[in-house]
């Protein structure tokens, strides 16, 4: 054999080596503009920025469903025979060889109502990765008659805690760490413009992150409470220090709001000072930066990434929220990709890096 044959065979069974010594893979779920389904990832839609949701399968053979990857909630709720919509998928237990009956009725409350519905138990796979026996609700009534309106059928939570406080059950990301489908207790979310140029709308990584979807290091800070609470510092808008902040507020990351919520006073202060026209007259004039402090340092938003236009009309994403909580959503996920890490035991870090 040759030096050259001798080295090529090298580098290939290093490669296959490599490979196999990894455990468990990183599983990439690319966002994409389509909605597609296969046994090896699964693509999400972006809806014109407004909701990021991508096809699961309940049950086996396999149902399909669209469902909204929230980091805001606890359970998996899909459809069942009985939701009210006609023409909409809905799960169907008889259909399913892994179906394991539990019957509990449950209620899940949203501002605009209740949505009701009742426990069962089924093998779920997200991305190639399968979860065996995770509890889930089965939706009979909706929470107002706009969900109808919605592109996805249900909502697939994504809370690590070892138990629902709603339900009571174990939440699916905390299952599949358990069930040992990721090798790293980590799951990171990129999410792309919907004006911007390429086919994924985002991508979701569980067991990991994608080097290519961010630049430079992350910025880690510890979180607590059921929806990985943190705290956020020093609010500027412009070269203004607002003072709201100077000992520290309240922030969540929410993958299911498609806005930035926080107190309704400075909110308004914001809006204020950012000065958009409503008929989008001085979009391109638009120069105003909003920043603020995570563990000691500075993250920006541009007016690219604070505003809305839309059918000719512009508005700003900071609304106003009833309580003193930030609520950090879609907008900033598209700003800055963001790390929820569980590898150490009884704690949370989130971690933030400018996305690219």
């Amino acid at each position: 054999m040759s030096t050259s044959l001798r080295f090529l065979a090298a580098v290939l069974i290093l490669f296959l080596v490599s490979q196999h010594a990894t455990g468990q893979p990183i599983m990439r779920i690319p966002l994409k503009t389509k909605t597609l389904w296969s046994t090896d990832d699964v693509a999400l839609t972006n809806d014109n920025d407004n909701t990021y949701f991508g096809q699961i399968m309940v049950g086996t053979p396999g149902q399909p469903f669209n469902v909204l990857f929230d980091t805001g909630s606890f359970d998996l709720w899909v459809p069942s025979l009985k939701w009210p919509k006609p023409r909409s998928k809905k799960y169907n237990s008889s259909k399913s060889s892994t179906f394991k009956r539990d019957g509990r009725k449950v209620e899940i409350r949203y501002g605009a109502g209740s949505l009701k519905g009742f426990i069962s138990n089924e093998t779920v796979e997200v991305g190639g990765l399968r979860i065996k026996q995770q509890p889930f609700i089965e939706a009979t009534e909706a929470p107002g008659r706009r969900i109808y309106e919605r592109p996805w059928d249900g909502i697939f939570g994504l809370s690590g805690l070892s138990k629902s406080s709603i339900t009571g059950t174990r939440p699916i990301w905390r299952a599949m760490m358990e069930q040992g489908v990721v090798k790293k207790k980590v799951f990171s979310i990129w999410l792309r413009r919907y004006g911007d140029s390429g086919k994924e709308g985002g991508e979701i990584v569980f067991g990991g992150t994608d080097p290519a979807h961010f630049t430079g290091a992350h910025t880690y800070v510890a979180a607590e409470g059921p929806h990985n609470m943190f705290k956020i510092s020093s609010f500027f808008v412009g070269k203004i220090d607002t003072k709201v902040c100077s000992k520290g507020c309240n922030a969540i990351v929410d993958s299911g709001s498609t806005y930035i919520r926080g107190p309704s006073d400075l909110i308004e202060k914001i809006n204020k000072q950012i000065g958009v026209a409503a008929d989008c007259s001085n979009y391109d004039k638009l120069t105003e930066v909003i920043s603020f402090t995570i563990a000691a340092k500075t993250f920006t938003l541009t007016p690219r990434d604070y505003m809305e236009k839309r059918n000719g009309k512009c508005k700003s994403v900071f609304a106003a929220s009833t309580t003193d909580l930030w609520q950090l959503g879609t907008p900033f996920i598209r700003a800055f990709h963001t790390v929820w890490d569980h590898q150490t035991p009884g704690t949370v870090k989130l971690g933030f890096a400018k996305s690219k």
